[in-house]
């Protein structure tokens, strides 16, 4: 009997891992991050104090967003992004499937407003997700409000980008170099990815100069000579109108993303503004929406 449950835990895990794929599909084509978030990376940005055991309890599974030390193991819903949890993860379907096996212990969490964060459990969580459980058991150790000025109830993409902002600000000082900056973003990843920038200019400015270039320095002559000049094109093309929930700095970073993209496929420089002017051409929003759409469907045809 204990082969039959353990033989559609590997056919579950076929399953999973169609999903993960997926998954990495969609998020490559959208040029999106999928992974779990890091709970390691929001104490670095927030500060916690300490948290409070509130015993064990359940808590809904889809209120898990993130882990403390296996975020990249799994993609968002828990999704298992490589074959090394195999084993680990048949073994935990295994228990779950088979209605006689002494089940599982409580998994651990952290938790931050309406969210948990696992400690340990993370393949448990995986099962249950796919399985289609609503709760799980859990060890919760909560952590006060982390965001002054956060309502109750946030959702975990405002956390995390109230996250990244702070930090971003806090690594830059951008709001005593440069006050009254426009730099904001609608969705997680943007503040990452101009820190590598800037690192990158410095960089760069260190060649030229032939001498060490001081970060300050460096993050100014960014916001100035690039930051500030691509949004300036992004304004006059008129681009914002036509995506009013969109930020300015939204559209930099596709910008830039988009230009690397040009130079390296035709290999010969491309104006900036050819590439703003052919944002609604291109933008996620439209074309590889309606793709990702029918290739979804196809799939779906196939389970």
């Amino acid at each position: 009997m204990q082969n039959l449950y353990q033989e559609q835990a590997r056919y579950e895990w076929g399953r999973v891992r169609r999903k993960a794929f997926l998954a990495q599909l969609k998020a490559s084509l959208g040029h999106k991050k999928i992974g779990l978030v890091d709970f390691t990376q929001l104490t670095e940005h927030f500060n916690l104090g300490s948290a409070s055991y509130r015993g064990v309890q359940p808590i809904a599974l889809d209120k898990i967003v993130g882990s403390e030390g296996r975020y990249q193991d799994f993609a968002q819903a828990f999704l298992p992004l490589n074959e090394s949890v195999s084993e680990r993860w048949q073994k935990v379907a295994t228990a779950y499937l088979n209605p006689h096996s002494r089940g599982l212990p409580p998994i651990e969490v952290c938790q931050i407003g309406d969210y948990y964060f696992v400690k340990d459990g993370n393949h448990r969580v995986s099962v249950a997700r796919h399985l289609k459980l609503a709760e799980i058991e859990a060890h919760v150790w909560e952590y006060p409000q982390p965001v002054a000025g956060l309502a109750p109830g946030v959702d975990i993409d405002t956390l995390l980008l109230e996250a990244e902002r702070q930090g971003f600000l806090a690594q830059t000082r951008l709001d005593e170099l440069k006050p009254g900056h426009s730099v904001r973003f609608t969705t997680p990843g943007g503040y990452t990815d101009l820190l590598a920038q800037i690192a990158h200019y410095q960089e760069v400015l260190t060649i030229i100069d032939e001498t060490e270039t001081p970060y300050e320095k460096a993050v100014v002559a960014w916001y100035e000579m690039i930051y500030a000049s691509t949004v300036q094109l992004i304004e006059q093309a008129g681009v914002l109108q036509n995506f009013p929930k969109r930020t300015a700095a939204d559209f930099y970073i596709w910008v830039i993303q988009h230009h690397q993209q040009l130079e390296e496929h035709y290999n010969q420089p491309v104006m900036f503004e050819a590439v703003v002017q052919d944002i609604p051409n291109q933008h996620p929003s439209s074309r590889l929406a309606r793709f990702w759409r029918t290739l979804q469907r196809r799939w779906k045809g196939q389970e």
